[in-house]
């Protein structure tokens, strides 16, 4: 008779992430995993492109893991001049285990997420996990250790039927939500924070939002949910204390609610906790003076705004919920209390036109101490509003189309030359805006200042670099600003 009880596994967790612009990024969805895994009595050990140490190769040698798990955070760079597929490291990624363990796959993160039937297929991986991992990879292990239950029972799990076809099991909205702390590793944080990189931190899940092109809704679900603000001060507690100086919130927006922001600023004030962030807010109505001046109370030093655009027209199109109004109002606000914040914007998009460009180069002028992001497209990815209005143009594309040669919207009669030669116009004379690929003047630089512990709030030297002449003129154009590549 199998025991309801199996006994804990070895398992090896993978990030073969080494994307590094502007700083490597701290997995924090590993670290969930990891923390999910150890609550239930598992043997872990993770293998990370930093610190460097010991080959994949040889860790999973020695660990002689029952199962490994691998996290693919993103499919690509989302840079339509200059693409970068990831697909064929995770390839290699897999061969490289396949070499030295017999243990099953287990492949899971935000960019297996938006193409898990195909990157299932392409790898060959036993198993893969959609959206939310925690609770599937404890189920997992737990069934495949004769634990009871059955794979078909495992919402978000992907598995090879006896034909050998791909089965994947709907997520189950019972099991959402943060099921457990994340594991943060002292050493692993120490050496993301010798690279220069603040340390990601989840308030909630889920974006009700409507981007255009945004993935958030198709890897974390459309509702959102929320952590205390209790646990999330705790949280940044433990990591001050493990020496981070810097936190980014990766929610897909912090002020969703502006009750849980509230909620949040109040315990982390409450707890005493002495820590800089930085957050994605929604320049809406909502975002008040009083607001901001508990966020800044409460540690906040940096703001990202995805605006996307000045012109509420193009805004609309989009899917923004807010115009030009709240957008200055909000970035006012920011000045007078002396937070820096930046804009992302995105041309090209749906509804853009040469005048509509003009109209966001030319309010943008008006917004005080604003550093600008201009990025050139959209990246179309599977399940978005963007992709269904592609394919209602292209009704024979598929999303395997999409995986391995990255594809972008850009709006006709527009081109991607012709926007870049006039935003290099702009930047000639406006050193807040940062156009294209920083070269390798300015990344050599850039290491050097983390090097020097200069390490957070990278961007905020892009605009003095470009004032010195040693920024990111003559680079190439970016494309869109994709949500799950941000820091």
């Amino acid at each position: 008779m199998k025991s309801n009880h199996p006994a804990p596994a070895r398992i090896l967790l993978v990030n073969f992430n080494t994307y590094d612009q502007p700083y490597p990024v701290y997995p924090i969805g590993l670290a969930y995993i990891e923390g999910a895994l150890r609550a239930d009595g598992h043997s872990i050990e993770v293998w990370d492109v930093l610190p460097p140490g010991e080959s994949l190769e040889q860790a999973a040698a020695r660990f002689q893991p029952d199962f490994i798990g691998i996290s693919m955070r993103n499919v690509d760079n989302a840079q339509a001049h200059n693409p970068r597929s990831f697909t064929g490291d995770l390839l290699a990624c897999v061969a490289k285990l396949r070499a030295v363990s017999a243990a099953p796959l287990i492949l899971g993160g935000s960019g297996f997420s938006l193409f898990p039937e195909e990157i299932h297929r392409l790898s060959g991986v036993e198993f893969g996990i959609v959206g939310e991992g925690e609770t599937a990879i404890r189920r997992l292990v737990r069934t495949l250790r004769g634990g009871g239950g059955t794979l078909a029972e495992i919402g978000g799990l992907l598995f090879r039927n006896g034909d050998g076809a791909t089965v994947r099991v709907p997520a189950l909205k019972a099991e959402l939500g943060f099921a457990g702390l994340p594991h943060h590793e002292p050493a692993r944080l120490q050496a993301y924070a010798n690279e220069g990189s603040p340390m990601g931190l989840q308030t909630q899940r889920g974006c009700p939002l409507k981007c255009c092109y945004c993935t958030y809704p198709l890897i974390e679900g459309q509702r959102s949910r929320f952590r205390s603000g209790e646990e999330v001060a705790a949280e940044m507690a433990r990591m001050a204390a493990g020496g981070v100086r810097q936190v980014f919130f990766v929610d897909s927006v912090f002020n969703t609610s502006n009750r849980h922001v509230t909620e949040v600023c109040e315990a982390v004030l409450r707890a005493g906790v002495k820590l800089n962030w930085d957050c994605f807010l929604r320049p809406r109505q909502g975002l008040t003076r009083e607001l901001l001046e508990l966020m800044q109370r409460a540690g906040l030093t940096h703001i990202e705004f995805g605006s996307d655009s000045f012109s509420t027209p193009v805004l609309r199109r989009y899917g923004k919920s807010f115009d030009f109004e709240e957008i200055r109002r909000a970035s006012e606000l920011a000045s007078e209390l002396k937070i820096r914040y930046t804009h992302f914007i995105i041309f090209g998009g749906p509804g853009e036109t040469p005048a509509s460009m003009e109209e966001t180069i030319a309010r943008a002028a008006a917004l005080p101490q604003a550093l600008f992001f201009a990025t050139i497209g959209m990246r179309v990815y599977p399940g978005t509003p963007l992709w269904h209005l592609v394919t209602r143009q292209r009704p024979a594309d598929v999303a395997a189309d999409y995986l391995l040669e990255p594809r972008f919207y850009l709006e006709p009669p527009l081109t991607v030359d012709g926007i870049h030669t006039r935003l290099k116009q702009v930047q000639q004379s406006a050193s807040n805006w940062a156009v294209g690929d920083p070269p390798a003047a300015f990344v050599e630089t850039l290491a050097k200042l983390r090097r020097r512990g200069k390490g957070v709030n990278m961007w905020e030297y892009v605009e003095i670099m470009q004032r010195l002449g040693t920024g990111l003129q003559g680079t190439r154009p970016a494309a869109s600003a994709n949500p799950d590549i941000r820091p």
